[in-house]
């Protein structure tokens, strides 16, 4: 009788793989990937966004050299204007005509509204703070009285506060004529006025003392100690600070209003 063999055990047969498990960890890791590369390119975009706070220290770095560049032409050229204001009348143009044209020729991200305004007000109380050890040491080499260079510091800031308002206002439309018409009123500001004199002056005419142009205050109010007078360009400077406050109220409310419209959609 033949000897029965021994059955042996049947090796098992690996269970049938489902294809949707490596489908499942091939899209998960495809979208880990993705999220990834996501915020990469938003750091990267926010990195070399003109609204990213590193900005501000370039335009204070920028701002610090103008001063001294100011500095070295003021001292070095030799004209019949007196080195003090021709170093004032450099600053604040700098301060009220290059930063508006540098700011103004960057894009302004429209994904949260009043963020272009916030940075502009940012930028001008840093360079006006950088600005104070200007004036005061212009106030000692001059010897001004001590009233007239809180004027001219008053003065300073009440102008650049109204460009700064300007700069802004600007910013809050992302097309370019709206920056293109910002600056060219930032140069009206400054401009418009003593151009209009001369061309009235040209014509016979007489002219008056400028009331929306700082120019002439500036001129006046960096007068040598005993020469010049302070009214009535404390005046002039007092309407145009509530001008610019105004103003400034006034786009803080715009922005305020966005702010409300956006979060009453995300809600709906």
């Amino acid at each position: 009788m033949p000897e029965e063999q021994e059955e042996q055990p049947k090796a098992s047969e690996p269970e049938p793989i489902d294809p949707t498990i490596d489908d499942s960890v091939i899209a998960e890791s495809l979208a880990a990937s993705e999220a990834i590369h996501a915020v990469e390119d938003v750091r990267a975009q926010r990195r070399l966004d003109p609204a990213d706070p590193g900005w501000l220290r370039i335009v204070i770095v920028v701002w610090c050299f103008w001063l001294l560049g100011a500095w070295g032409a003021a001292w070095l050229s030799d004209t019949s204007v007196p080195r003090v204001r021709w170093m004032m009348f450099a600053g604040s143009f700098g301060l009220m005509l290059a930063w508006p044209a540098f700011r103004l020729s960057q894009q302004v991200r429209s994904d949260e509204p009043g963020h272009g305004a916030l940075q502009v007000l940012l930028d001008w109380l840093a360079m006006i703070g950088v600005y104070q050890a200007v004036i005061w040491s212009l106030h000692l080499l001059a010897g001004w009285p001590m009233i007239r260079g809180i004027w001219l510091d008053a003065a300073v800031m009440s102008w650049s506060l109204l460009t700064a308002l300007i700069v802004a206002a600007a910013r809050r439309w992302p097309n370019g004529g709206a920056r293109l018409v910002g600056m060219a009123l930032c140069i009206a500001l400054v401009f418009a006025e003593p151009v209009l004199i001369w061309a009235v002056l040209m014509t016979g005419g007489q002219g008056w003392s400028m009331r929306v142009s700082p120019i002439h205050a500036f001129w006046e109010l960096t007068q040598p100690p005993g020469r010049g007078t302070i009214s009535p360009w404390d005046q002039r400077t007092l309407m145009i600070a509530i001008v610019a406050v105004m103003g400034w109220l006034a786009l803080a409310f715009w922005w305020f209003g966005e702010w409300a419209v956006r979060r009453r959609r995300a809600k709906t």
